[in-house]
């Protein structure tokens, strides 16, 4: 790692600190050549994730206005993709949420609907990965599906939910960008006077050209961010995303479970 660090930065750059890792990416605290800090990540090429398509989806989404973390550098070093950005101060605000103020909630979560407005207005040519052949809507929510949901009964219960209600996935809004991952861990808030202010939308990894919906679908399922569960009372395409965002993951709650039980029975999807 020494010696990608000095390949990207130059050999005066260090790493200070070893963090969380993130999706499979390992994670470093950086000081730059002028002292400025630094968060690199690194993955090996080919793998999971795809650290320049993040940084590509990052730029795109910082052009539209969204706030985001500026990027130093991406690039390939021998074997090893590695994406460099400033480092944001601030918290994350699913540790922030439980204490703030109501006028805190209301700041934060209208900057969050500001990013997910910006984001629908970035177009793409179809939907898919990004940089890759655009597909039909439905058809790249399933490769999409496939490619993230683990094998078994999630899957099978993925794809019956597609294949029941994929004819409401028919392309007819277009797609956009779409961050993919957005809930309250990946939101970075700052101190603003007494309370909070949106300061970063963090981790792009799993951007794509998808639904215009997709990451309002999938926030609602998070407390403190904009919607709520009951979102998906009257709307068969929200609940079929949120459904599908719950399969993906093994591990969760007594709430996890119970949201995914809630999903799946009102799409009519035995799990």
């Amino acid at each position: 790692m020494d010696e990608v660090l000095a390949a990207v930065l130059g050999p005066r750059a260090r790493t200070t600190a070893v963090l969380a890792g993130d999706g499979g990416a390992t994670v470093r605290a950086v000081t730059g050549p002028g002292g400025e800090r630094l968060v690199l990540k690194s993955a090996p090429v080919g793998g999971t994730p795809d650290l320049l398509r993040a940084a590509r989806a990052q730029e795109a989404a910082r052009r539209a206005g969204v706030p985001v973390p500026r990027t130093v550098a991406a690039r390939v070093v021998g074997g090893t993709q590695v994406h460099v950005t400033e480092h944001v101060a601030g918290s994350r605000w699913s540790e922030v949420h439980p204490g703030a103020d109501a006028g805190s909630r209301r700041v934060v979560l209208g900057a969050l609907v500001d990013v997910l407005q910006r984001l629908r207005g970035v177009a793409q040519p179809g939907f898919g990965d990004l940089g890759e052949p655009p597909a039909g809507e439905r058809d790249a929510l399933l490769r999409r599906t496939r490619a993230r949901v683990p094998a078994g009964w999630r899957l099978r219960a993925a794809e019956r939910a597609l294949d029941r209600h994929g004819a409401l996935f028919d392309g007819a809004h277009g797609a956009v960008l779409v961050h993919g991952d957005l809930h309250h861990a990946n939101v970075l808030v700052r101190p603003a006077g007494p309370g909070w202010a949106l300061a970063a939308v963090l981790d792009w990894d799993s951007a794509w050209a998808g639904p215009v919906d997709a990451d309002a679908a999938r926030a609602a399922l998070w407390d403190a961010m904009p919607g709520s569960p009951a979102d998906a009372d009257g709307d068969d395409r929200t609940a079929v995303q949120q459904l599908l965002w719950c399969l993906e993951y093994r591990a969760g709650g007594s709430r996890h479970r119970a949201d995914t039980g809630r999903l799946a029975a009102r799409l009519g999807v035995p799990l």
